[in-house]
């Protein structure tokens, strides 16, 4: 590796050689690994990071031991890396453990305020995360859910589509980055922009985005975007 400015430069094998999975061998053939929809293999330093803090550093958070003020430097750190990452400030970056659960706490908050008749928007391109935790509130509200639908000759929303479901009962519009299936890229900004001036809230999946495209939560606007890092080389965490 070597760096230009403030970019590392790496060989293939350099990248390789950090990831112990692309040793394995299946008879006398190395392997492949393509499920990373569902996953990625994890890098020796992230694996190293996680050994050293577990037998170094282990504590519950926020006491006046060593070790707990260590555990809340590691986290106000990851908080930090992780704003930088996406575009964000540490003080916007919350974790959990995984995005069904997160987004599972963040129906049943917006709930308090929904009224019966309160309208929700799912799309068909989502995944059932971004789906199931709305579905549920709107049962539990008696709120209207909405879909909006994929055009089958594009794989994208059909065009206009979201204008003609927006009124001005619309509380939530959840929406995907990208499909974890079909591939589809959405414009994001632009469904944002037309669902906040509706006065909704809006709820972005970047699980299946993040680890393809920079994310920049400011340009993309939404009011709360969820990703995993174990689909960017980080370990589950839940």
């Amino acid at each position: 590796m070597h760096r230009d400015g403030d970019t590392v430069i790496a060989s293939v094998d350099a990248i390789r050689a950090q990831f112990p999975a692309l040793g394995r061998r299946e008879g006398h053939h190395p392997v492949a690994y393509f499920d990373g929809p569902g996953g990625t293999q994890v890098p020796r330093s992230v694996a190293d990071a996680m050994t050293d803090y577990l037998l170094h550093h282990n504590a519950n958070t926020h006491w006046a031991y060593p070790t707990s003020a260590e555990t809340d430097a590691v986290l106000m750190q990851a908080r930090a890396t992780l704003a930088d990452f996406l575009g964000a400030t540490p003080g916007e970056i919350a974790f959990g453990a995984n995005m069904t659960t997160l987004l599972f706490h963040i129906a049943r908050a917006i709930g308090r305020g929904l009224q019966p008749g309160d309208e929700i928007i799912v799309t068909e391109l989502d995944h059932h995360a971004n789906v199931a935790p709305w579905q549920a509130l709107a049962k539990e509200r008696g709120a209207v859910l909405k879909w909006l639908p994929l055009d089958l000759d594009t794989y994208r929303h059909e065009e206009g589509a979201l204008e003609r479901l927006l009124s001005d009962r619309t509380k939530v519009v959840a929406i995907g980055a990208a499909s974890n299936i079909l591939g589809t890229v959405s414009d994001v900004p632009s469904l944002v922009r037309l669902a906040r001036a509706a006065g909704a809230i809006t709820v972005v999946d970047a699980v299946h985005y993040a680890p393809h495209t920079l994310v920049d939560v400011q340009a993309i606007g939404a009011d709360f975007l969820l990703c995993s890092a174990y689909k960017f080389y980080g370990p589950h965490v839940g």
